[in-house]
């Protein structure tokens, strides 16, 4: 899993210094970032100055401000530098980083469920349309055979043509088929879906 970024932006050296140090003592502490010159992307910043620059607000990333004004808006947390501040800066931030992955896996699995229904929409059409075809092969494949039984009437040059119209008929004959048997395989695994899910629901009790 790929760790976040955080930036540490403070006039003494010993903000920086207190919050990296005792952060990095945790298991999976995310990476640090001093210079807010190089910073090109960062998930929070923390801030120990006086203002919050217009830049990190731009950026799109938490803010978690160490100030005693009263007050904090959507992209800017303010904390009061109190008595074991590090600490609290440190498990405020882990919320923060937590509830911005939280919401990155939603947007994953939300653009994922959309393709899925889109290519579900497709699947349906194509079972749906899938009589017609069928319809429209019987009537080609019957004619074909018909025409090619009555040899004596057909002209010898039209024979070959309707072969070929045969044999393309019966190709697409079997990928209507594949098409059924598909539907079949679907049908199947949404029976044996909430089976599984009761079994696994069981076994973990």
């Amino acid at each position: 899993m790929q760790r976040p970024t955080v930036l540490i932006i403070s006039e003494e050296p010993e903000f920086a210094r207190a919050v990296s140090t005792r952060w990095q003592e945790e298991r999976n502490a995310p990476v640090f970032l001093f210079n807010d010159a190089q910073a090109k992307q960062f998930e929070l910043a923390i801030v120990g100055t006086d203002q919050v620059a217009t830049s990190l607000r731009r950026s799109g990333a938490a803010i978690l401000h160490m100030s005693d004004a009263k007050g904090s808006t959507p992209d800017v947390i303010r904390m009061p530098k109190v008595d074991g501040w590090p600490h609290l800066v440190i498990t405020v931030a882990k919320q923060i980083l937590e509830r911005r992955a939280l919401l990155s896996e939603v947007t994953r699995l939300s653009q994922i469920e959309l393709h899925l229904e889109r290519e579900a929409a497709l699947g349906r059409y194509i079972l749906e349309a899938r009589h017609n075809l069928n319809n429209a092969l019987t009537s080609i494949l019957g004619n074909s055979e018909l025409m090619l039984l009555d040899q004596g009437n057909m002209d010898p040059n039209f024979r070959q043509p309707v072969e070929t119209i045969r044999n393309m008929g019966m190709r697409m004959n079997e990928i209507l088929q594949r098409f059924t048997s598909l539907q079949k395989e679907m049908q199947l695994t949404e029976q044996q879906s909430p089976k599984k899910f009761a079994r696994s629901a069981v076994s973990g009790i």
